[in-house]
């Protein structure tokens, strides 16, 4: 999935708890720390170009930060050791894992699929393109739809606390 509809889908499913903002951060960074850097890179030497990038074109770097950024196996040992550590569960962190369940199906074959069992295998699942213009297309009107209800509630909410202080 693009790292747009991540960062939206991460908000509509944490956007009642404190640390919403906190989880659309680890909801992206998995792209972040992958294409994000190179990103970055070309845009700062000047070669930048729209759509995505050649696949013979990106650093070895790439490839390794997306399988670890993309490895639901990652993810849980990052999860258990922060927990080991700390004692508490970091919530926020699970829109890491949830970015890496819902690439599962939005990747296919053709350009990079979600390494999702990695290091402890190589597969991979053949899903539809999140770039294919009907899904994208049906992405963003499911987000559109949730994002209304998402206002719709909160203005129902506030109707309710201001009747109550009456």
């Amino acid at each position: 999935m693009d790292i747009f509809a991540h960062g939206l889908w991460t908000y509509a499913l944490f956007h009642k708890k404190k640390y919403a903002w906190l989880a659309v951060l680890f909801g992206l960074l998995p792209d972040f720390l992958s294409f994000g850097i190179i990103f970055v890179i070309n845009l700062l030497n000047g070669s930048f170009h729209n759509g995505p990038p050649a696949i013979g074109t990106l650093p070895e770097w790439l490839f390794a930060a997306y399988n670890m950024t993309h490895s639901f196996v990652v993810f849980m040992a990052v999860f258990v050791l922060i927990y080991a550590f700390t004692k508490k569960w970091l919530w926020a962190l699970t829109a890491w894992g949830i970015h890496i369940v819902i690439d599962v199906p939005t990747h296919s074959f053709r350009y990079f699929p979600t390494p999702f069992l990695w290091p402890l295998s190589d597969y991979k699942f053949n899903g539809i393109s999140w770039g294919t213009p009907w899904f994208m297309l049906l992405n963003y009107a499911s987000l559109m739809i949730v994002f209304i209800l998402i206002a719709h509630n909160r203005a129902k909410e506030k109707k309710l606390r201001n009747f109550k202080k009456q």
